[in-house]
């Protein structure tokens, strides 16, 4: 049995409700300390430790106050640890020294596609293999086309009723009243909402958005016609430019080649 099986159920049952936490680990240690290597902690969003033992209650709290800055920001951070100092911050001096590296464990982000039709289909395929947890509002007769989706709505729940948090939205629809939805979606603060259309259609949709008060700074969050520009043909193409456009704004990318110019 391993000693971590507590933990490993802890993160099990932390994965399943999808609650983010930060899994800290000790990896090296010179000297006298109250933490070895190997041992392992999870801590919360707020710092605080839900199960496991890094070393002593000073110690503890160096690492849960690094625990919620790294689930604040998504990076793993390390942690070199005097326990060899005179100052009292540090408890007790045990006269070692240890290394303790914070992994931050986030929740995927959430991608909503309103639609149907084979663009969505393979956008939600595609966006599942890129870790988003995907969700698809579409027709009853329709849901089974999506096995890759995290959750299918096929009731007609208007987005001002949705209650999960949204980081990104398709509208797929071709609809009359996408217009509206666009508006619904950015007044909601959705930093992404994305409209499949052309030029012509999406102009129709900013005069609306602008007659209905949009600010400059919510539009700012409006991407149609959406994705970028790869010259796409095929519904696999139009999926692949929609998602690099979202993949490039998640990572701060420039959308630019990296291939050196050769002189």
């Amino acid at each position: 049995m391993s000693r971590h099986k507590e933990l490993f159920q802890t993160i099990a049952r932390l994965e399943s409700k999808e609650i983010p936490y930060a899994i800290a680990s000790v990896f090296q240690v010179h000297g006298s300390s109250s933490g070895k290597v190997g041992d392992k902690a999870i801590f919360d969003e707020k710092g605080k430790r839900i199960i496991g033992y890094v070393g002593g209650g000073c110690i503890e709290n160096r690492v849960g106050a690094t625990a919620k800055e790294s689930l604040i920001d998504g990076l793993p951070k390390k942690i070199e640890i005097d326990l060899d100092s005179d100052e009292i911050e540090m408890g007790i001096p045990c006269g070692g020294y240890m290394s303790v590296i914070v992994e931050p464990q986030m929740l995927n982000k959430t991608f909503l596609i309103r639609g149907m039709g084979g663009l969505s289909e393979i956008l939600c395929e595609m966006a599942s293999l890129l870790k988003f947890k995907v969700i698809v509002q579409t027709s009853e007769e329709e849901k089974e086309r999506y096995p890759s989706a995290a959750k299918i709505i096929t009731d007609m729940l208007e987005l001002e009723d949705i209650d999960f948090h949204v980081d990104y939205f398709i509208l797929a629809t071709h609809h009359s009243n996408d217009d509206r939805i666009s508006l619904e979606a950015l007044k909601k603060g959705i930093p992404y909402v994305g409209v499949v259309a052309s030029a012509k259609k999406t102009g129709i949709i900013l005069e609306y958005l602008k007659k209905n008060g949009v600010t400059e700074k919510e539009l700012e969050h409006f991407f149609s016609p959406t994705g970028l520009e790869l010259n796409a043909k095929t519904p696999e193409q139009i999926a692949l430019s929609i998602l690099s456009e979202m993949v490039m704004l998640e990572n701060g990318g420039s959308g630019k080649q990296k291939k050196s110019i050769i002189k």
